[in-house]
């Protein structure tokens, strides 16, 4: 990419070719119409420079714009971003048989269920018939409207004949946060450095990003066995690990037939659909100088974003130089120092899953889950 200068180092170039030509020293002082000509030259190439730099950056997807990684992807995805879905809930109320819920009618989740304080509404009339299962529909898009199984809901009116509680069956429609455009960004890039090559774990990598719910997927060959492949899920839930609907999505759409397409699955490759497994790590510094909770914040922050980039290597799909499944010691310290430098502290230690180590590589789809980071 053209390094771009500022408009400062533009204008001297233009004075010193001034100078240079026409054999004379132009004065910094007093009223100069070529010291003026020459700021405007430096303001109109900067500004080109701004341009030129600009198309360099949205040639490639990996640094494009978010509209120009968009077009990469109706081009090599055949697909916009997954847009956020609404959750769709079963939900048992009690009355009379006979009443009727209009249509329309808001329910508000209770504060004391998973999703606190958001609304619910009923498509259509209903009339309790004994049963009382109705289907609420979030109005908010998204895992921000996700409720459990015995979460609890309130009208936000009265309605005649019927209890002011209902309670949650069941999710007939899982709700989906809109795809994160980083995370399209690489499916994206995905799609351009892998090939579909009848069964091979790139393809699985592939077929697994057309789910929405996914953020990346990693397949292995099962250890000690012959045709079988495990593929973990990562999702864009906040711990990684996918539902149970996702993984079932995933097998869908890698094992069913549609209208546009056979089955892609081999067929005699068994393949295990597993969830990520969050790894959790504790960390203990001892002796830091000075800290207070900005800085303990800061830090926590600094190490948290390092170990969200780590993820297992899979051989056979990425690439070697951007291997990043390793962490030890020896990367906290380093990051502690580039957050805060000059930072003075004593020993480092690391526990994962209550397990001292000094480092571990994540493998088989284990993904670090940073939970707390404690000073002594």
């Amino acid at each position: 990419m053209a390094n771009i200068p500022t408009v400062a180092q533009l204008y001297a170039a233009i004075i010193a070719d001034l100078e240079a030509e026409l054999s004379i020293t132009i004065s910094p002082f007093g009223r100069s119409y070529l010291r003026a000509r020459a700021m405007v030259q430096a303001a109109r190439i900067w500004l080109l420079y701004l341009q030129i730099g600009n198309v360099q950056k949205n040639i490639f997807v990996d640094t494009a714009e978010e509209d120009v990684v968009i077009r990469f992807g109706l081009v090599k995805l055949g697909r916009l971003p997954f847009p956020a879905t609404q959750g769709q809930y079963l939900v048992q109320v009690i009355g009379t048989t006979g009443a009727v819920i209009p249509a329309s009618t808001q329910f508000k989740s209770n504060d004391d269920s998973l999703s606190p304080g958001r609304l619910f509404v009923l498509d259509a009339d209903f009339v309790l018939n004994g049963i009382n299962q109705i289907t609420l529909r979030a109005l908010d898009p998204g895992s921000v409207s996700r409720l459990n199984a015995y979460d609890q809901l309130t009208p936000t009116a009265p309605i005649a004949l019927v209890n002011s509680i209902g309670i949650v069956i069941s999710e007939t429609i899982e709700p989906q946060a809109a795809e994160n455009i980083e995370d399209y960004r690489q499916k994206v890039i995905d799609a351009f450095r892998l090939e579909p090559q009848g069964g091979a774990a790139a393809d699985y990598r592939l077929w697994s990003n057309e789910v929405q719910g996914v953020v990346q997927s990693y397949p292995y060959a099962a250890p000690g066995l012959t045709y079988e492949v495990n593929l973990y899920i990562e999702s864009d839930e906040p711990d990684g690990v996918p539902s149970v609907q996702d993984l079932q999505n995933v097998q869908d759409n890698i094992e069913l037939p549609t209208a546009d397409r056979p089955a892609r699955k081999p067929i005699t490759v068994i393949v295990n659909y597993l969830p990520v497994t969050p790894r959790s790590i504790d960390i203990e510094i001892t002796g830091f100088v000075g800290i207070d909770s900005g800085i303990a914040t800061l830090i926590y922050a600094a190490i948290e974003s390092r170990l969200a980039e780590i993820r297992p290597f899979v051989d056979s799909i990425d690439v070697l130089a951007d291997r990043n499944d390793y962490f030890d010691i020896n990367s906290i310290i380093s990051i502690i120092l580039e957050a805060r430098p000059g930072s003075v502290f004593g020993a480092v230690t690391m526990d994962v899953d209550t397990v001292p180590m000094t480092s571990i590589t994540f493998t088989n789809g284990d993904i670090p889950d940073l939970n707390i980071i404690s000073y002594v």
